[in-house]
């Protein structure tokens, strides 16, 4: 597997592809479109046969539309529709298949109800889930408990050497998160 990070300076977010070993690819939240994401793609020769869509936030799919422009792909999300080209919905604990890669969605609700984090093999990308040292921001109380509680119960309980990839920021580790998230750490005695 080969993960290539690209920063979408115009929404100030990260945009992951993943491919195979023969080249099957995905890219992860096309926050933007430019001209060196593309580059990567064709430079690795990479065969674009899915989007995946951690929320439906602009900030993560504005590209989604010049992708479509140029590549045919299924592009997969929590929600039916995003910015106006139907998708396929993805479940909770659903497994998708794309070349060699085995993708599972799990459902993170709390920064925005849609919230899936997709984990292959040993990495996780996050969307606005999870982040190096914080959690996302919610639009209240509640809704941050749910992200806490999901967050604990789901990607916390992955393997310690997961690499967490982040919808915006540096990228970490799940031992990293258990050790020095400052909103997992303050809520701990809440969930124990």
């Amino acid at each position: 597997m080969r993960i290539f990070a690209h920063f979408s300076t115009e929404n100030l977010a990260n945009v992951y592809v993943v491919a195979d070993d023969r080249g099957n690819g995905v890219i992860i939240d096309p926050a933007y479109i430019d001209k060196e994401l593309l580059e990567i793609i064709e430079n690795e020769e990479i065969d674009l046969k899915a989007v995946l869509i951690t929320h439906r936030h602009e900030s993560h799919t504005a590209g989604l539309g010049t992708l479509e422009k140029i590549y045919s792909f299924d592009t997969y999300a929590a929600s039916g529709e995003i910015n106006g080209i139907m998708t396929r919905t993805v479940r909770d604990k659903e497994r998708i298949r794309i070349g060699d890669l085995d993708i599972e969605a799990m459902l993170v609700p709390g920064h925005s109800i849609d919230s899936i984090v997709y984990r292959i093999d040993c990495a996780i990308f996050t969307g606005d889930t999870l982040f190096s040292g914080r959690v996302a921001d919610t639009k209240g109380y509640i809704e941050k408990s749910l992200l806490l509680k999901s967050i604990r119960e789901r990607l916390m309980t992955l393997p310690d050497a997961t690499i967490v990839y982040p919808g915006h920021g540096p990228l970490s580790k799940i031992r990293i998160e258990k050790m020095f998230n400052v909103d997992l750490l303050e809520s701990a005695g809440r969930f124990r």
